[in-house]
């Protein structure tokens, strides 16, 4: 005896317990991630690897020496003809800056950032002042008037990029949408994102004035979006960590934007030629800045995202198929367990993902009101679903207790109240409305209805036996 109430009460601290485990899990892992992923590689940013280009054979050999030893590991040089193909290997992205020791000049573009000019200078000014001659600095791609401190890109990529992620998250909750609406609603929100970030930008001069740069940043939002939708049937419940590790913790810090990718870690240095945001990053600058060079590699990154998102969506959508095609679905019984299943699966989806609203499928107010639920299907005469049909519960006061539209495919969820007759009322456009009144029993109770077309008398819709409803 005492053993058995041992188990019923560790059975609520057990529920509570895994309750928070699943409310807390996501916050955790965004306070692990940013301290990974942001302070480690941020808190001391210093030169990695740097492309330099000297002129003069000898002269690469000396200065490459002296930088070595002022900062080991840190720059990258390679020799130079001529001070006049330095303007080209910069445009090119073959290195980031030049020097040419004869004439005590650093050439530098501070569209690649401002950080990065400034150590580029703190490191040669030394070396020009060893010489006996004051540092000249040219600055071969600067920014535009009203960007500072050169990182009004990357915040505008930014926008695109995580604009993209949020549409998909708000998108989930959407249950009564079919697959085909969301992705166009993407599409269109990604092609008015761009827009708007541009006009925005170029407004207040933050980037010059180059309309080919839309096409980055709809290439971006649709590789982010795509990719996070495709993966959803895969990862469900941990999307939010999958998709936020993806294309926030691991694509900011490696993007190139806020902190040059040349100060970064090596590993950061290597993703950023693989994360959407750092190669769309590239390809804008190249467009802005440097005269369209060097930006058909990343644009064909971008257009490969966006593959791989649509090669995620194509196998989610066969691997639905292939499991409603397993299902005996023509077996009432079988049919409205799997939709009671559906909807309490449904349900656990959303609240990983952030609630719901009036318009979805399995409602917030599910989660929050312990009330018999109504659930079932609407067809046509001839067994059709009828899409978005919309159900009305009355009480016997004639108040209204709720009301949803349905899903694509006829299905829908509403509120009534226990053990009391209620009128549901069920109508959609081109059918004449039904009328019908149903006693609720249980939790999840059943009906299904059927709308006939104008004209004509409704067939009955065969289900099973269930504790739903029957007529006084």
């Amino acid at each position: 005896m005492a053993e058995s109430a041992q188990q019923d009460e560790s059975s609520p601290r057990s529920r509570t317990a895994k309750d928070l485990a699943l409310a807390l899990w996501f916050p955790a892992f965004f306070v692990l991630g940013f301290m990974l992923f942001y302070l480690l590689p941020f808190h001391a940013p210093s030169p990695h690897e740097i492309p330099v280009g000297v002129v003069g054979q000898q002269a690469a050999t000396t200065v490459g020496g002296e930088l070595e030893r002022a900062v080991p590991g840190g720059f990258d040089v390679s020799p130079v003809a001529a001070a006049g193909d330095i303007q080209e290997l910069i445009f090119e992205r073959d290195v980031v800056a030049g020097y040419d020791p004869g004439a005590h000049t650093l050439y530098i573009a501070k569209a690649d950032g401002m950080q990065l000019s400034q150590v580029l200078q703190g490191i040669f000014g030394p070396l020009a002042a060893g010489s006996g001659a004051p540092l000249q600095v040219i600055d071969l791609a600067p920014t535009a008037p009203g960007d500072g401190f050169g990182t009004a890109l990357f915040y505008i990529a930014m926008a695109w990029n995580i604009s993209g992620y949020i549409a998909v998250m708000m998108m989930m909750q959407a249950a009564t949408l079919s697959r085909r609406t969301k992705l166009g609603a993407l599409v269109g929100f990604g092609a008015g994102a761009a827009v708007v970030c541009w006009l925005f930008g170029t407004a207040i001069d933050a980037i010059p004035f180059h309309p080919e740069v839309l096409l980055v940043g709809f290439l971006l939002s649709q590789a982010v979006a795509w990719t996070t939708f495709g993966l959803a049937p895969f990862v469900k419940r941990a999307l939010p960590g999958v998709a936020m590790g993806m294309f926030v913790l691991l694509s900011i810090p490696s993007s190139g934007g806020a902190i040059p990718k040349e100060m970064v870690p090596a590993f950061f240095q290597v993703l950023h030629h693989v994360m959407p945001l750092g190669q769309a990053i590239d390809a804008a600058r190249g467009i802005l800045y440097f005269d369209y060079s060097a930006i058909t590699g990343p644009i064909l990154g971008l257009l490969a995202w966006w593959a791989f998102g649509a090669l995620l969506v194509a196998l989610g959508a066969w691997k639905q198929r292939r499991a409603e095609a397993a299902d005996p679905g023509d077996d009432p019984v079988v049919e409205e367990d799997r939709l009671e299943h559906r909807i309490a699966e449904a349900l656990a989806d959303e609240a990983a993902v952030g609630g719901a609203h009036a318009g979805s499928l399995t409602d917030a107010r599910l989660l929050a009101h312990p009330v018999p639920t109504l659930i079932g299907r609407v067809a046509g005469d001839a067994g059709h679903p009828v899409p978005r049909a919309r159900v009305t519960v009355v009480d016997g006061a004639g108040v209204q207790v709720d009301v949803a539209a349905g899903s694509e495919d006829g299905r829908f969820a509403v509120r009534g109240r226990g053990d009391e007759w209620v009128t549901v009322l069920v109508s959609a456009p081109g059918y004449e409305p039904l009328s019908e009144r149903l006693r609720l029993h249980g939790p999840v109770s059943h009906r299904s209805f059927r709308l006939a077309l104008p004209g004509h008398a409704a067939t009955p819709y065969r289900a099973a036996p269930a504790p739903a409803a029957a007529t006084p």
